[in-house]
C-alpha cells in the first residue's frame, strides 16, 4: 500500500480536521432511463451494455484516495477516476497534511473537470497513516462497494465494470468480498504504461510472506485466467462493505489502525479468508500504478531491469526516495510482518507451515541484530504492543467461520492460486482462439 511520510507524525485532534467538499454542482450519477440505455445499445453493440444490465442494482460503489504529497500523479488518477463505467456515487479523498497543495490541486481539478467528480476532501492536520485515513474514508462511503485506489493508479474506464460483472458471474458471487485487477507499472505524471507487471493478485508463502503476484515481470500475456488469491494490494481494490462490516474490529476499524502503513492490505485479506469471503482475480480489468519504491531498486535486482535501465529522471527519484525514507519504512515493515501474524495466525498455520516460518524470522531477526541496526527499534515494538496484538487475534480466531486448514491452504512454498474459467466474453483477447475472436468481431 501506500508509502508513509518519514516526517514525525503526531495524534491529531478532532476538532482540527476541516472538511470540503468539491464538485457540488454534480450530484451523484443516477441511474440512466431506459431510454438512453436502449439509445447505448443500439450506438455501441457492444458488451458494456449487458454489463451493464446484468450488474445491476450491484453497481454503486464509491472511490477512496489517501494522498500524502501527490500533486505530481493527482491529475491523471482523477481524470481516470472522472472516466469510470459506471460512475462512483462519491470520490473520497483524505489528504494526510500534504505540503505539496494535492488537497486544493484536487478541489480545483474536480470543479474545473467537463465531467465534473463528485468529491469530497477531508484534511487532516498530521499525518494519521494510511491506515487511519481509509478507515476514515470507509465511514464516509454510503455504496455497497469501495474502490480503495492509490493518488498514482489510473484505472481504465471499465476497470469497475469488468470487476462487478465478473463478481456477479461468479458461481460464489454472495462470498467474493474482494476483487482485484490487473496492474501495470507506469511512468511519468501522465502514468504511462512501461510494459511491467505490477500486481496480478496478492499470493502467500509458507514463510508468511506476501507479494504481488507477477510484480517486475513482462507485460507479455502471462497471469490471463481469472483466479481465486488471497487477497489483492490496496493500490486498486474493490472491496464489498458488507464483507468490511463483517470483518472489522470493534469501532469500525477495518484497517488495522497500529499497522499506520504497509501490510495492512495483507492483515485484512487475512481476516477475510477467515470469515469465509473470498478474492477474485480479473485479468481484464487493468489499472496502471506508478510504484515508486520498486523491490529491484531498493535490492539492486530484477527478472525484468535494475535501475540503471530505468528512466534517467524516474530512476533519480525512486533513489532519492529510498535513501530519504529507507529507515522508517524498512522498520515499520519488519515490525508489521510480526504484527501481522500475531493479528491472524493461529496454531495449526503456524504447525503446517513450519519450519519455513522460523527460518524467515531467524534471518530478519539476524539482520536486525547485524545490517539493518535501525530496525532493532521495531522489534521493541512488537514486544511491547503484543498484547495489543493477542487481543487482535483473539478477535478474529473467535469469530472464524471456517477450518484452520481451508485457510492455510494458501500458503505454499511458491503461493497458490485457484485459476477458474471465466466465461468466454470475460477472457482476455490472448486466451481466446482466433476463430471465437472471429466470430464474436463479425456478429
Amino acid at each position: 500500500m501506500k508509502e508513509p511520510d518519514p516526517r514525525p507524525t503526531g495524534s491529531p485532534a478532532p476538532d482540527s480536521r476541516a472538511d470540503t467538499r468539491a464538485g457540488s454542482q454534480a450530484a451523484p450519477a443516477s441511474p440512466p432511463s431506459a431510454d438512453s440505455t436502449d439509445v447505448a445499445c443500439n450506438e455501441h453493440r457492444d458488451e458494456s451494455c449487458d454489463a451493464a444490465s446484468e450488474i445491476g442494482s450491484e453497481s454503486a460503489y464509491d472511490v477512496v484516495l489517501v494522498t500524502l504529497n501527490h500533486a505530481e500523479t493527482l491529475p491523471a488518477t482523477l481524470a481516470a477516476v472522472a472516466a469510470l463505467e459506471p460512475r462512483p456515487r462519491s470520490v473520497i479523498l483524505l489528504d494526510n497534511a500534504s505540503s505539496d497543495g494535492s488537497a486544493r490541486l484536487a478541489t480545483r481539478l474536480a470543479t474545473e473537470s467537463a465531467a465534473p467528480v463528485p468529491l469530497e476532501v477531508i484534511r487532516e492536520s498530521t499525518n494519521t497513516g494510511f491506515a487511519a485515513a481509509v478507515n476514515r474514508g470507509l465511514r464516509a462511503c454510503s455504496s455497497d462497494w469501495a474502490l480503495l485506489l492509490n493518488p498514482d493508479c489510473a484505472p481504465r474506464p471499465d476497470f469497475v465494470l469488468r470487476l462487478l460483472r465478473a463478481v456477479a458471474r461468479h458461481p460464489e458471487a454472495a462470498r467474493i468480498g474482494s476483487a482485484t485487477g490487473r496492474l501495470i507499472r507506469g511512468a511519468g505524471a501522465v502514468l504511462e504504461p512501461d510494459g511491467v507487471l505490477d500486481a496480478a493478485g496478492m499470493v502467500v508463502t509458507s514463510s508468511g510472506r506476501h507479494h504481488d503476484r507477477g510484480a517486475g515481470e513482462p507485460d507479455d500475456g502471462r497471469y490471463a485466467r481469472q483466479a481465486l488469491v488471497f487477497g489483492g494490494t490496496g493500490a486498486a481494490l474493490l472491496l464489498r462493505r458488507s464483507a468490511l462490516a463483517d470483518v472489522c474490529y470493534p469501532g469500525d476499524e477495518v484497517l488495522a489502525e497500529s499497522f499506520f502503513a504497509y501490510r495492512e492490505d495483507a492483515e485484512l485479506a487475512w481476516r477475510l479468508q477467515w470469515r469465509g469471503w473470498h478474492c477474485l482475480y480479473v485479468p481484464t480489468a487493468v489499472a496502471v500504478h506508478r510504484r515508486h519504491l520498486r523491490p529491484e531498486v531498493g535490492r539492486g535486482t530484477s527478472r525484468t531491469r535494475g535501475p540503471d535501465k530505468a528512466p534517467p529522471a524516474e530512476a533519480r527519484f525512486s533513489r532519492s526516495i529510498a535513501a530519504r525514507s529507507s529507515r522508517s519504512i524498512n522498520a515499520l515493515s519488519v515490525r508489521n510482518r510480526f504484527l501481522l501474524r500475531l493479528h491472524c495466525a493461529d496454531l495449526g498455520w503456524h504447525l503446517r507451515c513450519f519450519p519455513w516460518w522460523l527460518v524467515r524470522d531467524l534471518l530478519v531477526i539476524g539482520a536486525c541484530l547485524t545490517v539493518e541496526r535501525s530496525s532493532r527499534a521495531a522489534l521493541i515494538e512488537v514486544w511491547r504492543t503484543r498484547h495489543d496484538a493477542i487481543a487482535h487475534r483473539r478477535h478474529v480466531l473467535d469469530r472464524a467461520r471456517v477450518r484452520s486448514r481451508q485457510v492455510s491452504r494458501w500458503f505454499r512454498i511458491k503461493g497458490r492460486v485457484e485459476e477458474q474459467e471465466a466465461p468466454e466474453r470475460d477472457r482476455p483477447e490472448s486466451d481466446r482462439p482466433e476463430r471465437d475472436r472471429e466470430m464474436e468481431q463479425r456478429a
